[in-house]
Parts: C-alpha cells; structure tokens; sequence
C-alpha cells in the first residue's frame, strides 16, 4: 500500500453525513413537489477498484498530456431525454472529472491555492460516471 495523508481536517462523522443527506433530499423533494424514485436518488457507489483505476487513468493521461492534476470534482447530473439507457432518463447521476490549478494570466503561471476555487475542470481527460445507485435508488445514508 503505498504512502497517503488522511485528510482528517475534511473527515465529518456519521451524524453530519446523515444531516447532510436528509437536508438534500428535503430540498429535492421541495424541488419536485413529489416524491419519486427519480428526484431521490440521492447517492451514487463506485467500487474501490473502479475508483482506483480511475485515478490511474487521469495519472496516466495528464503525463502524457503534461498536466498537473490537483484534484477531482464531482457534479450532479440528470440523465436527458437523448440518453441510450432509458430507464435513467430523468435520473440524477454523480459524475466526476479531474481538475488542475488555474492559469493566473497576468504572471503567466500556476495560482498557488489549494481549492476548487484555484482549479478548472480538465476536458481534455474523460470524466467518470455509471456508478451504482441502488435499485431501487432510494438509500439514505448508513443504508
């Protein structure tokens, strides 16, 4: 296993967690005004593997590409109406994409911030998606 700093300033306990899935599927539910397996969907699983392979890959493509990746940013989406799998159509996703630190154009160099404010998405390295939401979608977290 090789070395990694526990991000221990960023780790919240079970009962934040908890608050903070409940606080979102309140607002979803207000949203849509009803409730739906669709407008519910309020987590999205990737096995460690899936994860792992993943962090490799965008590794991989930033060398070639010399980038410098400094993070991973996660969006929430919805599938469209133009999505192949029907079944997910109006679904919500979590998708991510590797980011790297923002050009400061005055100084022609790397803004020294740690922070998705002092990073932009890379588009040149494909985001992931397709993790597992459950079927039904419907757990709350600790389920």
């Amino acid at each position: 296993m090789s070395d990694y700093k526990t991000p221990n300033d960023k780790l919240i306990s079970n009962e934040q967690a908890r608050a903070l899935n409940l606080s979102y599927k309140d607002k979803q539910k207000e949203g849509f005004g009803v409730e739906d397996a669709s407008s519910f969907c309020c987590s999205s699983w990737y096995s460690l593997e899936d994860l792992e392979g993943y962090i490799n890959y965008v590794k991989q493509e930033a060398l070639k590409q010399r980038i410098s990746v400094d993070g991973i940013r996660f969006y929430f989406g919805v599938y469209p109406e133009s999505t192949e799998d029907k079944s997910k159509v109006g679904r919500n996703t979590l998708f991510m994409c590797p980011t790297k630190a923002k050009l400061n154009l005055n100084v022609g160099e790397e803004f020294g911030g740690e922070g998705a404010d002092d990073s932009e998405d890379i588009t040149t390295i494909s985001a992931m998606n397709f993790g597992d939401g459950g079927n039904p979608p419907q757990n709350d977290y600790g389920e």
